[in-house]
C-alpha cells in the first residue's frame, strides 16, 4: 500500500519517488493547505475512501496509508 501511495502522490505532485518515504510529511511536498486538500481529494477518489479527519502538513505519508487501509 505504501509504495502505491508514494507512486500516486509523486504522480499527482510531479515529484521524484526517490525523495519520498513513509516518514515524509505532506508539508514537505506541497506548498499550502489548498494543495493538501486537492491531493487528499485525488487520493480519496483513487482509493474510493474518505479520510475521516482533517489532513494537514504534519501528516506523514505512512499515516495517510494507515487511514486508507482503515
Amino acid at each position: 500500500m505504501l509504495e502505491k501511495l508514494i507512486s500516486l502522490i509523486c504522480e499527482e505532485l510531479g515529484c521524484d519517488e526517490s525523495n519520498v518515504s513513509g516518514e515524509t510529511l505532506l508539508g514537505e511536498l506541497v506548498g499550502d493547505e489548498i494543495e493538501i486538500k486537492e491531493l487528499c481529494q485525488a487520493l480519496e477518489n483513487e482509493f474510493d475512501t474518505e479520510f475521516g479527519e482533517e489532513i494537514s502538513g504534519d501528516f506523514s505519508v505512512s499515516r495517510l496509508a494507515e487511514l486508507i487501509e482503515e
